[in-house]
């Protein structure tokens, strides 16, 4: 169990801090950018990282678990104290393809889990017939309460690695069970 107090593990907290602010300011700049070109800024940047931010919260409270070694390999290498973050952001992003997608919900609750917790996605009209960038830019989540809840759930899917993955595997037992 490691001490908050032993400056190696000093040096990850500030790190993370670090880290943290950057996102923050991320943020920030996103919702300036989606004020001046709010047709063209979609959900997925506050996606992702409210996905990395779950991420290195999970990484501040595991961080009086782990072993000194552990501690000792987030202190000598930025990679390493930084890559729950992506990997928190790039769950957030696969969980944000689950409900953009249907698959969790789906129209008429045939989707995976029949919630109203999940968000509901806008269906823009695709013009002349062909999907293009700018028409994925529309899908957005149908309300304020939407984009909360897309962004609460990208949160646990960064903060908890078996959120998506109990997804995934969910997603493989009813795949298996139809092709037997």
């Amino acid at each position: 169990m490691s001490d908050t107090r032993n400056p190696r593990t000093q040096k990850v907290i500030r790190r993370l801090f670090v880290a943290q602010l950057g996102l923050l300011a991320a943020v920030g700049a996103l919702v300036l950018v989606g004020v001046v070109f709010t047709q063209h800024l979609g959900s997925f940047p506050f996606a992702f990282l409210t996905g990395a931010l779950g991420g290195s919260i999970s990484l501040l409270r595991r961080l009086r678990r782990e072993s000194q070694a552990v501690i000792d390999e987030f202190a000598d290498s930025w990679v390493s104290s930084l890559m729950p973050m992506l990997y928190g952001g790039l769950m957030a992003g696969i969980a944000y393809l689950f409900f953009m997608s249907g698959i969790l919900t789906g129209e008429g609750g045939n989707g995976l889990f029949t919630s109203n917790l999940f968000p509901n996605f806008t269906a823009p009209a695709v013009e002349g017939g062909e999907l293009s960038v700018p028409v994925i830019l529309r899908l957005r989540p149908e309300s304020v309460q939407d984009f909360g809840k897309l962004l609460v759930w990208c949160f646990i899917s960064g903060y908890s690695e078996k959120f998506v993955a109990g997804v995934l595997q969910t997603l493989e037992e009813r795949t298996g069970q139809r092709g037997d």
